[in-house]
């Protein structure tokens, strides 16, 4: 078992709906066969040890970093997924009041036109996100948050 984690990185983005009484945050990939290669490793992840962080960068960006946690997960190879350079405006700032009150659910998405919402697609179940966080970029420094600096430190590279 490894205590690795694979960044996934190459999605277009995120958005933010409310269902189900709870916010979801739907990562959007443009290419549907990846969606569902995704999708199909995050519908393995338990619902006990999921995670998602939110570090808000001194320059106003924010990165979006959800994993399961590979130190309790029984799988052979864990994924994560890994967003930065998004702008702490607008829905962001709509949706950060919703986060700190209880933490969203997540989904994988495909849009066809990333533009045009109704080209959006479900591709995974809604997943429950057993922890959420909301850091800065100099927490990054405590053991804590191991998982989200490595992934920080490495989002140079595309997996």
């Amino acid at each position: 078992m490894s205590f690795e984690i694979i960044w996934h990185k190459n999605f277009y983005g995120i958005s933010w709906a409310y269902e189900k009484d709870r916010l979801v945050v739907s990562i959007v990939f443009e290419d549907k066969d990846e969606a569902v290669r995704i999708a199909e490793k995050v519908k393995q992840w338990s619902e006990k040890f999921t995670r998602l962080t939110i570090i808000e960068k001194e320059n106003g960006e924010y990165s979006l970093c959800s994993y399961q946690d590979p130190q309790i997960s029984k799988t052979k190879t864990n994924i994560g997924l890994f967003r930065t350079g998004m702008i702490q405006a607008g829905g962001y700032e709509q949706v950060k009041p919703l986060i700190l009150e209880k933490p969203p659910l997540l989904q994988i998405a495909f849009a066809k036109d990333v533009r045009d919402m109704k080209t959006y697609e479900q591709i995974s179940p809604l997943i429950t996100l057993r922890k959420c966080r909301i850091i800065s970029e100099s927490d990054l420094k405590k053991q804590e948050f191991f998982y989200e600096k490595a992934a920080e430190a490495d989002h140079s590279d595309i997996a």
